[in-house]
């Protein structure tokens, strides 16, 4: 690529016009309906409301306009360098030695314009890449690939004429992984969002009182409300999951792991099999009674990314974890079954904490709320059988210089990785577990995950210890 500054393609006007708009959305709402339910609907309310409408447009789209005009890139001294900045310049550099990918997104409005965002991803990098470029031309795209490939060629190689190992995700199988994907998380921003414009719209008593109106005045009209807004948010997290996973792929190339996926923004990733550290096997609520699990990568750079983003595969029978693995990631490929569980007198250390919290905390709820009978003593036995149930989740192996290692939170997971490619490992002792001869064994992967098995035979726990300190002996030893 020429030293010659490159500039974005003018589709990145809209692009970041509407990145602009999405950042001030909330307060352009609260706007929005302070001025038309403040003083009652009327159509000087409802001219305001349009007013602050059209300024908040029209800021959004001078922005992304002066964005834009003030936005180069270009590939040279051994660095990536992209320039921004109208009145207040900003110059980042990604040296190509820390260069790991060169990621395409492309949204509604990308597609719209036949362009794409690329992410320029380094090691270190969190939710999106250190550079990004919001719309750049496909010409511009490989010629970005061909500054990189003259630096680090074994970051950008020539797509090759043979066929490549490809699995993709059957639309019957996507709908079953959106159905089962469990995410009640999503509602959370919903919620917070609501409550913060309903903390900026009802300031005055009348507004109080109104609010006060739409809860529940009964025990029956709570659980409804509970209900409804569990299916709210098992709803959102389908739609979610449609929209992410729609079309997804994955292809080995050479030493490379290509990821396609997503209905409104199509995301394309080029993974480099040496910064996956590990795998993960992750069976939620839904999905284990029926033997069904998601792949998750252990990867560099992608630690601060949604689940989605860090998904090897979204919906697989328990049964082909291992040949799955074989053919596209033999690195890592193992077994996430039968593995050595924590001794039996460890039982009541995962059940007795739990059911003392749950009687605790329900028999509190008695006191401080006699109306609700004796309903929240159940939550002692509920935490019993949570404790259980991570008793029979946890488990190790380390076979072959492989380590297995599974657990159990609200889904059970089990981390497969190479011994070798752990960032630490450590065993842990509390004093009652020092008295009965029990020790915890700890690991970190990748950037920011990590597995644990509790209670384990101290001595097997220090013999695990010492095992993985010396991976490449276990190995030999095991060959």
């Amino acid at each position: 690529m020429s030293s010659e500054p490159a500039k974005l393609h003018p589709a990145a006007i809209a692009v970041l016009a509407l990145n602009a708009l999405r950042e001030a959305a909330l307060p352009i709402i609260v706007l929005l309906f302070t001025a038309i339910a403040g003083s009652g609907l009327d159509t000087a309310a409802l001219r305001r409301g349009l007013l602050y409408l059209a300024i908040g447009v029209a800021a959004a789209s001078l922005m992304g306009f002066l964005r834009w005009l003030s936005t180069s890139y270009r590939v040279e001294d051994g660095g990536v360098h992209a320039r921004t900045g109208f009145l207040l310049r900003k110059e980042t550099t990604v040296p190509l030695s820390r260069v790991q990918g060169l990621d395409t997104v492309a949204g509604p409005v990308q597609r719209l314009f036949g362009v794409v965002a690329v992410h320029v991803q380094t090691a270190g990098g969190g939710a999106k890449g250190e550079i990004v470029l919001e719309a750049v031309g496909p010409e511009a795209v490989e010629a970005l690939r061909e500054g990189v490939r003259a630096h680090r060629p074994e970051l950008v190689e020539a797509a090759p004429a043979t066929a490549l190992p490809e699995r993709r995700l059957t639309r019957r199988d996507g709908l079953i992984a959106a159905v089962t994907a469990g995410q009640l998380g999503v509602i959370l921003p919903a919620l917070a969002g609501g409550l913060q414009l309903l903390s900026g719209s009802f300031g005055n008593q009348r507004g109080v009182e109104d609010a006060s109106r739409l809860l529940p005045d009964s025990a029956f009209g709570w659980e409804l409300a509970a209900v409804g807004l569990l299916i709210i948010a098992w709803g959102l997290s389908v739609a979610g999951s449609l929209i992410a996973f729609a079309g997804f792929t994955v292809t080995r190339d050479g030493e490379r792991l290509r990821i396609r996926r997503g209905l409104l923004q199509r995301t394309e990733v080029a993974v480099p099999i040496r910064r996956i550290h590990g795998v993960r096997v992750v069976e939620g609520l839904l999905r284990r009674p029926f033997g069904l699990t998601a792949l998750r990568v252990e990867i560099a750079g992608y630690a601060a990314e949604a689940s989605a983003a860090r998904t090897l595969y979204p919906l697989l029978r328990r049964a082909d974890v291992e040949p799955f693995l074989a053919e596209l990631l033999p690195e890592l490929a193992d077994d996430p079954g039968h593995l050595t569980p924590p001794p039996a007198r460890a039982a009541r250390r995962y059940v007795l904490p739990r059911a003392l919290s749950g009687a605790i905390v329900g028999g509190a709820a008695c006191l401080i709320f006699p109306a609700i009978a004796w309903w929240p003593l159940l939550l002692a036995p509920l935490a019993a059988l949570d404790g259980w149930l991570d008793y029979r989740a946890a488990g190790w192996r380390l076979r072959d210089g492989r380590l297995a290692m599974s657990s159990r939170t609200l889904a059970w997971s089990t981390l497969l990785a190479p011994a070798a490619r752990l960032q630490e490992h450590a065993i842990a002792q509390t004093p009652l577990q020092r008295r009965a001869g029990l020790a915890d064994v700890q690991v970190a992967v990748g950037k920011a995950g990590g597995a644990q098995v509790r209670h384990l035979e101290a001595d097997v726990a220090g013999d695990l210890w010492e095992r993985l300190r010396r991976p490449e002996r276990t190995s030999k030893a095991a060959g």
